[in-house]
């Protein structure tokens, strides 16, 4: 029997959510070389507070598991040119075992939908450079490359 719905729900981030979603984000730190020093109090703030974060998280409905196996977390950017706003895809991680199984297919295009419903112009993702898998993935979900930005610098804040 070919089943007539996904093996995965979409739901938008809550408090319950949060600690597995830290631990995911501690994983997605540490796949790109980075440490995440985030603290999941901040996390808490940031996604339940910040009204221009969005949380989703993406549950496989033929498992067992109340935990999320995925994230996505997406940041509202005004386009201080146009004046118009969009979404910027912060974070998407999926599970190392839920890979390739539609989970992140599936949360690019909820936040298409949150993006849209909020009558947003673009939605955007990015990827490290060496992770040519994520860029292969987001080719296959027909999303559009967008040509390099050029160089990009930043400003030390911390105290001396």
């Amino acid at each position: 029997m070919i089943p007539n719905h996904p093996p995965f729900d979409i739901r938008p981030m809550g408090a319950v959510h949060l600690p597995e979603v830290h631990r995911m984000l501690i994983a997605l730190a540490a796949q790109h070389g980075d440490v995440a020093t985030i603290t999941p109090p901040v996390l808490r703030r940031l996604v339940l507070e910040d009204p221009t974060i969005r949380g989703l998280v993406a549950f496989a409905t033929d498992r067992p598991s109340r935990h999320p196996v995925g994230y996505a977390l997406l940041q509202r950017r005004v386009d201080l040119i146009t004046g118009r706003a969009g979404y910027d895809i912060a974070h998407l991680f999926v599970q190392d075992i839920f890979r390739g199984q539609g989970f992140g297919r599936a949360l690019v295009q909820a936040a298409k939908g949150v993006a849209q419903a909020e009558g947003c112009a673009r939605l955007t993702i990015g990827t490290h450079p060496a992770n040519t898998g994520a860029a292969m993935a987001y080719r296959a979900m027909g999303l559009t490359e967008r040509p390099k930005p050029g160089p990009s610098f930043a400003v030390d804040l911390t105290p001396a």
